[in-house]
């Protein structure tokens, strides 16, 4: 039993590490999403769709960060010795709800066809 604490202590503290990183990432993400956003807006530029997109790629970014955080959270909330046996089945199903997130929140992101884009120009 002390190898299977010490793993899970040093499984524990990678995924707190990696939350902490997706923090960072995701606030540096909407301070660049804010700041651009704030001078296109100041600077009266119109953007094209390519720079729609972009904008559009960003929030999805914090939308995909924010999914995979709640399953980091709910792994690192069940990881200890007496909840072991049930760890298995409750990152399987939060593994599926993470990825139905990223499906919905991906959209055409990973794709090369922007035809359903609002005509916002």
């Amino acid at each position: 039993m002390g190898d299977t604490k010490m793993i899970l202590e040093i499984l524990q503290s990678s995924l707190e590490h990696i939350k902490e990183v997706q923090a960072n990432v995701k606030k540096l993400n909407q301070d660049s999403m804010t700041k651009l956003s704030d001078a296109i807006f100041k600077a009266n530029v119109e953007i094209n769709e390519e720079g729609f997109v972009a904008l559009q790629h960003q929030d999805i970014l914090t939308q995909q960060l924010n999914a995979t955080s709640e399953l980091l959270e709910m792994i690192n909330t069940h990881i200890s010795e007496s909840e072991i046996e049930n760890l298995k089945d409750d990152i399987a199903a939060s593994l599926e709800v993470a990825k139905a997130k990223k499906d919905a929140f991906s959209g055409n992101a990973f794709e090369h066809k922007h035809e359903d884009l609002v005509e916002l120009f």
